[in-house]
């Protein structure tokens, strides 16, 4: 147990140390986020949550993301997924697995309370849990998340209407109760090793009872099962049970992917489980750089698998794209390859002077002086005063 302690520890201790700061006040001081309190009239309490937003958000204005909330939101939570969400996007260094994520991550007051669907003092063959007593108000937490919490983020910051909610545990348990009662509410599920000990399996035999006649689901979900072997084999049981009923569903929309974490138990599968889940979730996201160094047609067909797999209306990501077209101009030494790549960006971005001036390096580079010439003189439309584009015409030109 202290061996695995020690893991864990070391493993959050690198991820915090690879969050890159979205604002900086000083050299000394690395902030990755903000904490905010709500007052939820619906709750009856004040509430407070924690925002983490992607390194693009401040320099890119018209870009909107998907949130993902949080549960058991609390500062190591927190720090542990904004780690692995940056650590997995990164254009620079040609790791684009998942799309940025603004985190909202919600503090718990009563998770028992707030996590659980039904009253009840059961813990598999016991009936006596007297910490389960405040169970049962999950439909009132779901409620303060969709008309008060909800609401706000979007007021306040740039989302797309797809969101995800990433709980463990009783936070599963929780995920799963929105995906049966509110299945509009999130369009991304990360399970982790969910409770459904619950009520003696009370989420299995509700699943049984929706899942059997819901066909249109629209969603992605990833559920982690950690080895609770030892402790009660229907733990796995009913995770498996309830992982085949979404597997048996008819609704075309609906992905369903499981894992299972044999050298994991229930409070070690969490750094795991989040990466393996975000990668699951949103494999489609992904662009494989030799993939298109081979056939830059790949990209082609990009927004409109995004569109039918994750129902996001998105493009290539600018950046990355960009980089992949300089690795194939001078890593691989594929010009020819390396001016579709950019003549493709340009067309997803016409309005971005890097994306053009990208593109004349690479008609350059091939000897394409006039096509050259027409990226520069398309910057200087779009930025009359720009003097780096007004020199490179200016040498071609003579």
């Amino acid at each position: 147990m202290i061996k695995q302690i020690r893991t864990i520890a070391l493993i959050l201790v690198a991820l915090v140390l690879s969050i890159k700061a979205f604002t900086q006040p000083s050299d000394s001081l690395i902030v990755i986020g903000q904490r905010h309190t709500i007052h939820s009239a619906i709750l009856k309490e004040n509430r407070t949550y924690s925002v983490y937003l992607p390194e693009s958000y401040q320099r890119n204005s018209g870009k909107s993301y998907v949130v993902a909330y949080v549960l058991d939101g609390e500062r190591i939570k927190f720090l542990e997924v904004a780690g692995i969400a940056q650590s997995m996007h990164s254009a620079m260094n040609l790791k684009l697995q998942i799309p940025e994520l603004i985190l909202v991550s919600i503090e718990n007051i009563d998770r028992t309370r707030d996590f659980t669907p039904t009253n009840s003092t059961n813990y598999l063959d016991r009936d006596d849990i007297a910490a389960f007593k405040t169970s049962g108000k999950a439909t009132n937490f779901m409620q303060f998340i969709e008309k008060e919490l909800m609401p706000e983020i979007n007021k306040n910051y740039r989302t797309v209407p797809q969101s995800m909610i990433i709980g463990h545990s009783a936070g599963g348990l929780f995920g799963l109760h929105c995906l049966l009662e509110n299945p509009d509410l999130f369009s991304y599920y990360l399970l982790i090793d969910p409770a459904w000990f619950w009520d003696r399996n009370y989420i299995g035999k509700r699943g049984k009872e929706i899942l059997a006649k819901k066909k249109d689901l629209k969603a992605r979900i990833f559920i982690a099962l950690a080895n609770n072997l030892q402790d009660d084999k229907r733990h796995y049981e009913w995770g498996q049970e309830f992982y085949q009923l979404l597997k048996e569903n008819k609704s075309p929309e609906l992905y369903a992917d499981l894992k299972y974490f044999d050298d994991e138990k229930h409070l070690t599968v969490t750094v795991p489980a989040t990466y393996y889940g975000l990668r699951s979730i949103f494999r489609p996201f992904e662009i494989d750089l030799n993939e298109v160094t081979k056939d830059p047609g790949v990209l082609a067909n990009y927004s409109a698998t995004m569109k039918k797999e994750l129902f996001l209306d998105t493009k290539p990501d600018e950046r990355f794209v960009n980089t992949i077209g300089y690795v194939a101009l001078h890593d691989r030494q594929l010009p020819d390859i390396a001016v579709t790549i950019f003549e493709i960006n340009t067309k997803n971005y016409p309005k971005s002077l890097n994306v053009w001036d990208s593109l004349a390096d690479a008609y350059l580079a091939k000897g394409y002086k006039d096509k050259a010439r027409k990226c520069y003189e398309t910057i200087l439309k779009l930025s009359p005063t720009n003097t780096q584009a007004k020199k490179k015409l200016e040498a071609l030109n003579k």
